[in-house]
């Protein structure tokens, strides 16, 4: 999945330009609500960095720093940015310690924003949230092929997703199955059973209803 299916618009974002003072760039951050903006050239094109509420708190009241100096003494994470063409996976470990991260094209032009939200639809999806079903938490003593050998045990049902967890351990994984909702019941029993028997101990069903 790539970063250009996940993101919030450029029309959609609010920012700063470099030539904002900090009186202006906190009337601005105050006013949004949010706690950081993003920078952008005056054309709108050129991402430059972030900007804090709390940085710019900190330069006025802190610092005593004057309201008509240049925000750019107060830019932060001017390489916060990715690009729309980059995995999904490279923004999850991008985004990690910061509010968003920009997203700019081939041109490095700016494009807009992917922020925490984006990153949790994204997750949300992969559980099934958007197409509901069931998802079967699957205990499993480490072996060689043993994905290979649930998906066999699963060959007779559509697998809507999986993910693993407790990669690299030695002794116990955990895969997170998603089915799909018009699974009979019955067969979704027959199907717990099954697995347990193979040594693939189903540990929690959740049913999960579609988010609209």
């Amino acid at each position: 999945m790539k970063v250009r299916y996940n993101f919030v618009p450029k029309h959609d974002v609010e920012f700063c330009e470099p030539t904002y003072t900090v009186k202006q760039a906190y009337e601005k951050i105050k006013d949004t609500g949010y706690r950081c903006i993003p920078i952008l050239s005056n054309d709108g094109n050129t991402f430059l960095g972030l900007v804090y509420k709390v940085h710019l708190l900190d330069y006025l009241y802190e610092q005593k720093g004057s309201p008509d100096d240049s925000i750019e003494v107060l830019v932060k994470n001017q390489d916060a940015y990715i690009y729309e063409e980059d995995s999904f996976f490279k923004a999850f470990f991008t985004i990690k310690r910061l509010p968003f991260i920009a997203v700019l094209n081939e041109e490095n032009e700016f494009l807009g924003i992917l922020t925490h939200a984006n990153v949790m639809d994204v997750l949300a999806d992969s559980f099934g949230m958007k197409t509901g079903g069931y998802t079967l938490t699957i205990a499993t003593i480490e072996h060689k092929g043993a994905i290979k050998d649930l998906v066999s045990m699963l060959k007779d049902v559509n697998i809507d997703g999986m993910l693993t967890l407790d990669n690299g351990e030695k002794y116990l994984r955990r895969i997170i199955v998603n089915l799909p909702a018009e699974l009979p019941e019955e067969k979704l029993n027959k199907l717990v059973k099954k697995l347990g028997e193979k040594e693939f101990r189903v540990t929690h069903v959740d049913q999960i209803d579609v988010q609209k």
